[in-house]
């Protein structure tokens, strides 16, 4: 395997989708906080404001898996670039409806929900299109340009939030997130190559989709890899969603700090990107998997206890490494593993489970911090997080096998 973080750049395709995904990250970044900024200072409530996040991820649990039928029958190209320009469409309403005046959270969750939606929808595609356009060792490389994306944009688009809704208000804001989807759907365009499934997907929609969970079901790296996942997904994740609000809670900040606490974890999730890369070649997965879950723990501990917003935003720049970290290796583990004719379906799967877990732990952990503070929200989800991957590993005997991609000779008698 190749340990070089950037080494599918040379690849004109990755270079041209690379590029063109930051630009729509971006975006959608400056969308999450200028719209959960909005609904924070307007509600106050920490479900409310996490309902923003969970409208953007949610959609994955019902979406993807409709993708991922989609992904493993037509060409992924086309699906991804249509399922792009559905979510600029939408995202041009939620514009304009800010534009008249609109601020009632729940029209705009839903506008964010349809358009979440479309993505998800076209998600799968592009997550099946990735082995095509590496060769196999550069996969983990090539997996990690997709959080250094994501997170450039979480890193760019809170500051830039900041000062477009100062410059030229809300509305023309999010206007800008339109149009990034567009740049991605012309740049989709551009790839002049089609990104057929492998083998013949027949059979009815029910039995494509049984077909795609019993294959993730019976392989070992891919489910295990899947279980850890949501794990961390349910009980550490939400933080992210909920940073508008903790900002506004414990420390009075309004948009310009949340968009410096969600930047530095944007940057921390980069760092932790690139070392992880760098480290897949001395260690094994599951050693790199194990030192990650309790930096994540431990560093959604002290984001609970944080004394300033110094410190706050030090520590989420820990936690955006170390979730980065975690996220990479395990997906990879996925995009490895996943048999080539069903990895639309074993992708969209993967990414309905992030959406559900993310969805469900940001209202668990808003509700607590409803009930009580937020402190203790993300106190008792750093707990639970770790108790829950030391129970799961504990009980699995094949777990580091599988995650190191070693032959399993006997079936794990339990999840993860």
């Amino acid at each position: 395997m190749s340990n070089h973080p950037f080494v599918p750049f040379r690849h004109r395709a990755v270079r041209l989708l690379w590029g063109a995904a930051v630009i729509s990250d971006i975006g959608t970044w400056v969308q999450l906080i200028v719209v959960g900024s909005l609904v924070a200072a307007g509600t106050g409530s920490a479900v409310q404001t996490g309902l923003v996040a969970l409208a953007t991820f949610m959609p994955q649990g019902i979406a993807s898996p409709v993708g991922g039928l989609l992904a493993d029958r037509y060409d992924r190209r086309k699906v991804f670039a249509s399922a792009l320009v559905v979510q600029a469409s939408v995202t041009t309403v939620l514009a304009v409806a800010l534009g008249m005046g609109v601020r009632t959270p729940a029209v705009l969750t839903l506008l964010i929900l349809l358009g979440s939606a479309a993505g998800a929808t076209g998600a799968p595609s592009y997550a099946a299109m990735q082995p095509d356009l590496v060769p196999p060792d550069e996969l983990m490389a090539m997996v990690s340009l997709g959080v250094y994306s994501w997170n450039s944009g979480r890193v760019v688009g809170p500051i830039l939030g900041s000062v477009l809704v100062l410059a030229v208000g809300p509305a023309w804001t999010i206007g800008f997130n339109a149009f990034s989807f567009v740049v991605m759907a012309a740049a989709v365009a551009m790839v002049r190559r089609p990104f057929l499934p492998h083998g013949n997907d027949s059979g009815t929609v029910r039995e494509r989709l049984v077909g795609g969970f019993r294959t993730l079901r019976a392989t070992p790296g891919c489910f295990h890899a899947l279980v850890l996942l949501a794990v961390f997904n349910l009980s550490a994740v939400p933080f992210m969603g909920l940073i508008p609000i903790y900002v506004r809670a414990e420390f009075g900040g309004g948009t310009g700090v949340t968009g410096m606490v969600a930047s530095a974890q944007g940057i921390g999730a980069i760092a932790g990107g690139i070392v992880v890369t760098l480290l897949a070649n001395r260690y094994g997965r599951s050693v790199l998997v194990g030192w990650l879950a309790f930096l994540v723990s431990g560093a959604l501990l002290a984001y609970a206890v944080a004394p300033t917003i110094v410190w706050a935003t030090a520590i989420a720049a820990v936690l955006g490494a170390g979730w980065s970290g975690m996220f990479i290796a395990l997906s990879a583990v996925m995009q490895r593993d996943a048999p080539p004719a069903s990895r639309g379906r074993v992708m969209s799967i993967m990414q309905a489970t992030l959406g559900v877990s993310y969805g469900s732990g940001l209202l668990l952990i808003g509700l607590i911090g409803d009930l009580s503070s937020l402190r203790i929200a993300f106190a008792a989800g750093a707990v639970m997080g770790l108790i829950a991957f030391l129970l799961l590993t504990l009980r699995a005997r094949h777990w580091r096998a599988a995650l190191d991609g070693e032959p399993v000779v006997e079936p794990a008698l339990a999840p993860c």
